[in-house]
């Protein structure tokens, strides 16, 4: 178990339940935000096809930044909140029929969040899609069930 300095919570849900939107809003306010890994991957020149195509290593590469992100946190003493959390990514594995990493499965075993747990359920009137958000309403309550029970 990892010792933390800082409080770090967590925001989990499905997509487009107003995570992001609420984490910018708690910037603004002086919280310190570990952004989405999953969505600086989809920017990169690859990164939708890397999704598409080859989900584990997606998740790999969400797991690099999210471990260092994590890292950069608990070395600090402020208070901060991830969107989103090594679990998700578990969860994200398990949605799409694939067995979770070791490095993943240490990942959410040893670096564990030492303020709350947020859970963002599924928000239809607010719920829309974008060139990296490609699941269907459906799929985005999928996804928030596979999350929340990682």
């Amino acid at each position: 178990m990892t010792l933390n300095k800082a409080k770090i919570a967590v925001i989990t849900g499905g997509p487009g339940s107003g995570k992001t939107t609420l984490c910018a809003k708690l910037s603004e306010e002086g919280i310190a935000i570990g952004s989405e890994s999953g969505r600086e991957i989809l920017s990169l020149t690859n990164g939708h096809d890397l999704r598409m195509h080859d989900p584990q290593s997606y998740s790999l590469e969400i797991l690099k930044l999210d471990l260092e992100k994590f890292g950069t946190a608990s070395s600090s003493n402020r208070t901060w909140l991830f969107d989103r959390g090594f679990p998700d990514n578990a969860g994200f594995l398990d949605l799409m029929g694939f067995a979770k990493p070791e490095e993943l499965d240490q990942a959410c075993r040893e670096h564990r969040y030492s303020g709350p747990v947020f859970v963002a359920p599924p928000w239809r009137e607010i719920y829309h899609g974008d060139p990296d958000r490609i699941q269907d309403w459906h799929e985005a309550k999928a996804t928030y069930h596979a999350v929340t029970a990682a």
